[in-house]
């Protein structure tokens, strides 16, 4: 039997896509880390690629895992299937973004999210709009579903008017069925300002184009007396599809909850359809819970983040001369594009790895194709430090080339 002759023709199409993407279904990264160690004698790798906030997770939540009676919750919630309305995290979400609790949808991670809705409102042939660079699995999830994709580019990755009329315009001349966006923008951590957002739904609200708005990293540039989201446009536009998660600034990876908040009830349905009965397990849910009910944690975090990284361009400026080809980008959230002038990403990549400290390669990200870019994730002044220090001997071993 020729199995490959029995598989779907999108499915094919997918098969043959290379992801453009720095992570990898295929990669062990236990075993990659642990050879990393053995074949340079390292102590320890620093993980600067992952993107989620390297203080952890809510003190609450820790306080909860260290009472006795949550392991008995726990064994007995291990002989249950998990509760999938998901009421108190909907009434805490609902007051969170001030919306109604039913409008929201949950997942398994944020790209379980993005996939359904991909399925809900794709048919293959449509066409699909996407900024670039921008996050790759709205990319790969459209072309799963057979969608012809418009990837228009970033000039020197600012967003400005210019941009939102170039977009718009794009709506005008042809019919776009999806609009994705993210913001802050993944991977250049820069936040797009909330009345641009609002000029793209006007506009696509007339044009008949569902626009995603994905805030992965949106906590960050909350502010500490209120939301600063894209939800507060959900009452207005039901071509509105806003989408959050737990695993960046809550720093809740393992758990994979994300959301999506809509306020067109079919929308929501569609997208439903395609959800698992019990996309995350009852200590997933709990963990969601405690972490959404501790604003002042996220705030904190964001005032850390703010501050580390001031230090962290005062520690560039002072060691400038020492840095050589280096260039830092400044983002709104944890993360930071940088490259080397003088080396391409796959080798610097390797030179950073080979001293422990693994980045995010964003060489094969469209918009940013063979740029050189690779991504860290902001830690601690100490942590930080040791890693310009690894810059710094990269720029030393680069001039004596």
């Amino acid at each position: 039997m020729n199995t490959e002759a029995c598989l779907s023709r999108l499915t094919l199409m997918a098969l043959g896509r290379e992801s453009n993407d720095y992570l990898s279904k295929d990669v062990d990264e236990l075993t990659m880390v642990e050879a990393l160690k053995k074949q340079h004698g390292l102590e320890k790798v620093y993980r600067f690629d992952v993107g989620k906030n390297i203080d952890g997770f809510s003190p609450l939540i820790q306080d909860v895992l260290e009472t006795p009676e949550l392991l008995g919750l726990i064994t007995g919630s291990l002989t249950e299937y998990p509760e999938n309305s998901y009421q108190r995290l909907r009434r805490q979400l609902s007051l969170h973004h001030d919306i109604p609790q039913e409008w929201f949808v949950f997942g398994a991670g944020l790209e379980s999210v993005i996939d359904h809705i991909a399925r809900a409102v794709l048919d293959p042939g449509d066409h699909v709009l996407i900024p670039v660079p921008n996050f790759d699995v709205f990319e790969s999830v459209s072309f799963r579903m057979g969608a012809a994709l418009t990837l228009m580019e970033i000039p020197d990755l600012h967003w400005d008017g210019d941009i939102i009329e170039k977009l718009c315009r794009e709506m005008r001349e042809k019919t776009y069925r999806l609009l994705w966006i993210s913001n802050p923008v993944n991977p250049t951590g820069k936040f797009i300002p909330q009345d641009y957002i609002h000029a793209l739904l006007s506009h696509a609200s007339k044009t008949g184009t569902f626009v995603v708005v994905d805030e992965a990293y949106g906590e960050y540039t909350d502010r500490s007396d209120a939301i600063n989201s894209a939800s507060t446009f959900l009452e207005t536009y039901q071509n509105l599809m806003v989408l959050r998660t737990f695993s960046k600034v809550h720093c809740l990876p393992s758990a994979r909850v994300g959301y999506m908040a809509a306020s067109s009830e079919i929308l929501r349905q569609a997208v439903n359809t395609y959800r698992p009965m019990f996309p995350f397990s009852w200590f997933s849910l709990y963990m969601a819970q405690l972490a959404v009910l501790d604003t002042d944690y996220v705030n904190d975090i964001r005032r850390r983040n703010q501050e580390r990284k001031i230090r962290f361009f005062e520690r560039i400026r002072e060691k400038c001369s020492g840095l050589g080809a280096f260039r830092f980008l400044n983002s709104d959230t944890n993360t930071l594009m940088f490259r080397h002038t003088d080396l391409g990403a796959d080798a610097l990549h390797g030179l950073l790895a080979e001293q422990g400290f693994l980045t995010a390669n964003l060489n094969r990200l469209r918009g940013i194709q063979n740029q050189g870019f690779l991504r860290m994730t902001l830690h601690g002044d100490e942590v930080n430090e040791k890693f310009l220090d690894a810059c710094r001997r990269v720029a030393q071993e680069g001039s004596g080339l």
